[in-house]
């Protein structure tokens, strides 16, 4: 494929979704508002309870019980992932399949996907420790809000080198155990594979979805502002709102991306899932 026809196919991968979104909006949403609860807004809230159950020496029974909650959300995300991803090709292929019957073609990979939600565990607490004493060096008290010090580019740019890896190895390898019975290592392998040769087509997607975002947020703030000359309680209300819709929005599309690039890599035209 040339570069044309990739920057092409990640556009399409965009368009695919919005049509995707267009046929059940709400349930595209209630799915993104469930990861965006139980995988993005619980674990830190878990994090502060058990921060503060610390500095309060309390119960270790409750420290034990929120941790295990915390780690066992953090080790389920692949299993979340696939039923998603389940979920995008019964409804791309306009079947009408309870989220049920799809939890159970996941079910039998339950114990590889936590296995994988595991591994990835242990490589962000590598990136912690490789990145605890750069963040301890900075002095945020006395940072330039102008002019941010050389410490602050470098440890942006070591999260930022950690942090690729980690995206491409997470892109497909959930649905590679999922839907096509691969090993937890080999998946993390191929997904690497698959993602790079699809990087062109993947970053034109992301970029595209991106100024999406902030075309919409654009627009929608400047109503907002207007509104604000007249009533800046209900502004600061419907600010609320702008952001947890365009959250919510951006999910549900990100999750239909990885779905059409997973479909784009893995299958002939008319190929269906197999669990």
């Amino acid at each position: 494929m040339t570069f044309t026809s990739r920057v092409k196919l990640g556009i399409g991968w965009v368009k695919d979704s919005l049509e995707l979104f267009k046929q059940h909006p709400a349930k595209w949403m209630g799915l993104s508002s469930l990861y965006l609860v139980f995988f993005q807004f619980l674990p830190i809230l878990l994090l502060g309870i058990i921060e503060s159950i610390n500095k309060a020496h309390g119960s270790i029974f409750i420290l034990f019980f929120v941790g295990a909650l915390g780690l066992a959300l953090t080790f389920s995300w692949p299993i979340f992932t696939s039923l998603v991803i389940g979920v995008c090709r019964e409804t791309h292929a306009e079947r009408a399949t309870p989220v049920r019957e799809v939890f159970h073609r996941v079910k039998p990979h339950v114990k590889q996907l936590v296995f994988l939600g595991v591994a990835f565990f242990v490589y962000r607490l590598v990136m912690i420790g490789l990145t605890e004493g750069d963040i301890q060096a900075l002095d945020i008290q006395k940072m330039d809000k102008e002019v941010m010090p050389i410490g602050f580019w470098w440890l942006m740019l070591k999260l930022l080198v950690l942090q690729v890896p980690l995206l491409l190895a997470t892109w497909y390898s959930p649905l590679l155990i999922s839907y096509h019975q691969y090993s937890v290592f080999k998946s993390i392998g191929h997904s690497v594979w698959a993602a790079l040769h699809n990087i062109t087509a993947l970053i034109t997607a992301w970029i595209t979805l991106t100024l999406a975002v902030v075309g919409v947020m654009l627009l929608l703030g400047l109503v907002i502002g207007i509104v604000a000359i007249f009533a800046k309680g209900l502004a600061a209300f419907l600010g609320m709102l702008l952001i947890m819709f365009v959250s919510l929005m951006a999910t549900a599309f990100l999750f239909s991306i990885q779905y059409f690039s997973f479909l784009s890599m893995y299958y002939n035209k008319g190929e269906d899932f197999v669990s």
